[in-house]
């Protein structure tokens, strides 16, 4: 019998999965009338073809861009929810941004559909071509845009294992942000950018993220990937010595900067980008964006085409979460517990900002905003602090049983707005009208 969790476990180990498990996982799927991929992007397409290439019959792709897509993989494009037997449909959740991700497989839930599999896992366990015998490569692993390196536990473990530690402290994603500046201002930006008061929209010290850089990277034993990002990271001058600092850590798996491509690069930023772990990543807002900044974005498309830099121009959302407001909720610590034990974040999305390590962005923009300095929701990475002493402090900050900022937040944001980048400004100090 298929077990799920076990596929998983194997799948994000960095091991060949075994022929005999994955024909157990095709078996499973081919049990049920209804096979859905939910997601008609890069992940659905690899990995529909996969399963149709091991005579499985996907039924229909469900996707908001029906109308624009049709059809992938010669089966047709309906919009979600649209199947309606569902105690026999196998829904196969192929949406790989994280932004509403959580979102949407909450709305599954609540939709009845109880037959789910991430097609992100089985991704890995099967057109996945790396292990930890042959590395990986940001060509592939980012530049196919079927993965999101910042999820992939595979490629956790596949560095992992480069690790002679008996104890290791290995994880799977870190974000490195540089500046609290912007190119857009997006009215449900999940970084809080236009929050910022003037006078605080600055460039991080190279100096001072260089020490960060040490301090983090020497004290953990591997992380599977690393998100450089802002605001927007290519306003920051120092973009390419950044890059090559990270570089000199051999137990990072791949880089990736996030960018929206909307402001100007020059060549000297993009000096020492070429290397096989390095990936830029363009966030594709070309429908609430206007002429000049798109204009900005080709070009600079085209730059890293001619500099043969990895790249890869994300898929416009039809759909994006409003964030969370930042003001404190008054809860109970048995609240703030139960929150940090349902929350995806970490330790997935710390954050490393101006010296201090945080639990994720919202927790790095309440300190940042100066909502509140709650001092057991960071590790101070500055000042002279022996590696394995921090090794510990990280460590033990993981595995806190909450943060007080979890107190602040709504899990999943406040719903979901009509369309990703949307330009404007929404105050997240306050309640919002619907609350």
């Amino acid at each position: 019998m298929f077990n799920q969790n076990k596929y998983y476990e194997i799948a994000h180990s960095g091991e060949v999965v075994p022929h005999s498990v994955n024909q157990e996982m095709l078996d499973y799927i081919k049990s049920f009338s209804h096979v859905i991929l939910w997601g008609a992007s890069f992940l659905g397409e690899a990995l529909g073809k996969y399963l149709l290439d091991h005579n499985v019959n996907i039924e229909n792709y469900w996707d908001l861009r029906k109308d624009e897509l049709k059809e992938v993989n010669g089966i047709s494009v309906i919009s979600p929810f649209s199947t309606t037997d569902k105690d026999n449909t196998l829904v196969i959740f192929c949406i790989g941004n994280n932004v509403v991700r959580g979102a949407l497989l909450g709305e599954l839930n609540e939709q009845g559909y109880n037959h789910v599999l991430r097609g992100d896992y089985l991704y890995e366990g099967t057109v996945c071509p790396f292990d930890y015998k042959t590395g990986v490569d940001s060509k592939v692993c980012q530049g196919s845009m079927c993965c999101r390196a910042m999820f992939c536990k595979r490629v956790e473990n596949i560095v992992k294992k480069k690790s002679p530690s008996k104890n290791p402290l290995s994880i799977y994603h870190i974000t490195l942000t540089i500046n609290q500046k912007c190119s857009l201002g997006c009215k449900c930006c999940t970084s809080y950018m236009n929050e910022y008061p003037k006078e605080d929209r600055i460039n991080m010290p190279f100096d001072q993220i260089e020490k960060d850089i040490d301090a983090f990277f020497d004290a953990v034993d591997s992380v599977g990937s690393v998100t450089v990002m802002g605001g927007e990271p290519f306003l920051h001058p120092d973009i390419s010595k950044i890059i090559k600092k990270l570089l000199q850590k051999d137990n990072i798996g791949l880089i990736c900067i996030a960018t929206t491509g909307t402001c100007d690069i020059s060549d000297e930023q993009l000096e020492g980008l070429t290397d096989k772990r390095v990936n830029v990543s363009f966030s594709n807002y070309e429908q609430s964006i206007g002429e000049g900044p798109k204009k900005k974005m080709y070009k600079n498309i085209e730059k890293m085409q001619q500099k043969n830099i990895s790249y890869t121009v994300g898929v416009h959302m039809p759909e994006w979460i409003v964030p969370s407001t930042l003001y404190s909720l008054g809860e109970t610590v048995e609240e703030m517990t139960q929150k940090k034990q349902r929350c995806l974040h970490p330790p997935r999305c710390m954050m490393i900002k101006n010296g201090k390590l945080h639990p994720c962005d919202f927790a790095a923009a309440v300190y940042g905003l100066k909502i509140a300095d709650y001092t057991t929701d960071y590790v101070n990475l500055e000042g002279v602090v022996e590696p394995k002493k921090l090794k510990e402090d990280i460590r033990n900050f993981i595995d806190q049983s909450y943060y007080q900022v979890c107190g602040h937040c709504h899990i999943g944001g406040m719903g979901i707005t009509s369309k990703a980048a949307e330009q404007g400004y929404m105050d997240f100090k306050k309640p919002l009208i619907h609350e």
